[in-house]
């Protein structure tokens, strides 16, 4: 027996079959209601409204089976989110893998990739290439005159994929019951569609795209890809394939030219990927006697140290808290997300995105939080609201069913299981650089610079990273926000042969530390949930 579900307020109507979910039948309405769980029940995020023979009640539409026909009103705003395509200058030396000869015969052009030709032309052009950073949570893409390394335009969006769930573990896990092809094309359709608009934008031809280049952690390189997933998510969490994947890109894009090459460089570990490696080739710190520290804090936190002596590096499950995921009023960087918050003449405020209301907290707005009450003393070192607290900011304190909170608006708090949720991410992030300076045999003070990439640690105050100990405060003056160097890293590949070379030769070198397996993790990680 089938049953009609009207979606509202798209007036989508569906013809599903008994014993579907709410949240499958969105998916075959083709709606990208979010699930950052991915499904699971645990995130509170899903939460719909149901009208069935005139009642109405409200339903989490990832466990409610539909038994009748029904109008379901769905909570989608529009998608503003902040993604981060700006990042610092670089420079290389322009030798891309893509080149034209012009002699080699008359009135034509040979195009050539690494000395192979893949194409001839008589018309006068320029060859155009494409870079790729495809995040858990977003997508830039950059479009680059390959003869001069000019960035033509650039583009992001939120990553489509986060309706099969917020964090790397959902999606890999969906693909291992459900098989890659579904999430594969969700990414490729999104991908192309996004070049699509560059050249349109630009009013440049899909012909002249000659290189494509991928970067993203290893699940997001995988479904792109079209591996399995099943070894990420199985002990003892190694990729599919961590070398390079060099391809005819029309196998995977339409609006490129037929004969165009793909790259999707080599990843250094199950949850270490490409991204990381182009994070290393931005900022070449595998090339400095210095001795840095890079994080790239996303949906998942990548954590690297050393110098061009040796470098070590890790991974850890920082992200569903600073993303939103797990937070009761959590959402991401987008209008009317509380992005910062201070403590100024006895008054608690804030600033939102785009000054809107405020609607949530985004992951910025929510260590700035934590690091005014804990200055002010509304939380304790252990992470525990003080009862005792009797200043400025008491009457923004109330308890809902036992449950204590930080009012910021009438709507929008911070709960006890909120501070909890930033402990268990800062403390996993503290404990990776902790254990890496130990592999290393270093003291935090041999540290000369600590590069913060990914558009949360780029929108983070450094004060307040190392006011509630996620970085070392003792590292704070070291600090350099590098934007999004993973897609810098990405425009290199297009425009560089040699640092081509050098992604294979970064993730090749790098000592990957399983932090789960160290025999000191759960100390440290205990000792660091503190503030």
């Amino acid at each position: 027996m089938n049953y009609n579900v009207t979606f509202m307020p798209a007036n989508i109507t569906v013809s599903v079959p008994e014993n579907t979910t709410i949240m499958d039948a969105e998916r075959i309405a083709k709606l990208g209601f979010e699930y950052p769980c991915g499904g699971n029940g645990i995130c509170n995020k899903c939460d719909v409204q149901i009208a069935v023979n005139g009642k109405t009640t409200v339903v989490k539409s990832c466990s409610t089976i539909i038994s009748s026909d029904m109008i379901v009103t769905l909570n989608i705003s529009e998608n503003t989110e902040k993604v981060l395509t700006e990042n610092l200058n670089f420079s290389c030396e322009i030798n891309s893998p893509v080149s034209v000869l012009h002699e080699m015969m008359p009135n034509a052009k040979a195009i050539l990739f690494n000395d192979e030709v893949i194409d001839v032309r008589k018309d006068d052009f320029t060859p155009l290439g494409v870079a790729f950073d495809i995040g858990t949570t977003t997508v830039a893409a950059y479009l680059l005159n390959l003869f001069t390394g000019e960035q033509i335009d650039t583009v992001g969006s939120l990553n489509n994929q986060v309706k099969y769930g917020s964090d790397v573990i959902s999606r890999c896990t969906y693909v291992v019951k459900n098989g890659v092809e579904e999430m594969q094309k969700c990414i490729l359709n999104q991908a192309e569609s996004m070049i699509a608009e560059l050249l349109k934008k630009n009013n440049k031809s899909p012909g002249d795209v000659y290189l494509v280049s991928i970067v993203g952690n290893t699940c997001m390189q995988h479904i792109f890809a079209g591996l399995d997933t099943t070894s990420l998510v199985t002990v003892p969490y190694v990729p599919a394939v961590k070398k390079a994947i060099t391809d005819n890109a029309k196998k995977y894009l339409k609006s490129v030219n037929e004969n165009a090459r793909i790259v999707i460089l080599p990843v250094i570990a199950g949850f270490i990927g490409a991204d990381t490696v182009a994070v290393a080739l931005a900022t070449r710190f595998y090339q400095k006697k210095e001795i840095s520290l890079l994080l790239d804090i996303g949906t998942n936190g990548e954590i690297v140290l050393g110098n061009s002596d040796r470098w070590v590096a890790c991974s850890t499950a920082s992200g569903p808290a600073f993303e939103g995921a797990k937070i009761v009023k959590g959402m991401r960087a987008a209008s009317g997300a509380i992005d910062h918050a201070y403590y100024e003449n006895s008054e608690f405020k804030y600033t939102t995105i785009d000054s809107s209301p405020a609607v949530g907290i985004c992951g910025s707005g929510l260590i700035d939080i934590v690091k005014v009450l804990l200055d002010e003393g509304v939380i304790l070192p252990t992470g525990r609201f003080n009862k005792r607290y009797e200043r400025s900011l008491r009457d923004r304190m109330t308890t809902v069913d036992t449950e204590t909170r930080f009012n910021i608006t009438e709507d929008v708090y911070i709960t006890q299981k909120d501070i909890r949720e930033v402990q268990l991410a800062k403390g996993a992030i503290a404990a990776g650089i902790e254990i890496l300076t130990q592999v290393l045999d270093i003291s935090y003070t041999d540290i000369e610079k600590v590069y913060i990439a990914g558009a949360f640690g780029n929108f983070m105050k450094p004060s307040s990273m190392c006011g509630i100990k996620l970085v070392p405060p003792e590292l704070e003056e070291k600090i350099v926000p590098v934007g999004n160097a993973a897609g810098n890293g990405a425009k290199l590949a297009l425009l560089s042969k040699e640092e081509l070379k050098n992604a294979t030769f970064v993730s090749e070198k790098t000592e990957f530390i399983e932090l789960a397996s160290h025999k000191n993790f759960q100390e440290i990680f205990i000792k660091n949930l503190d503030f």
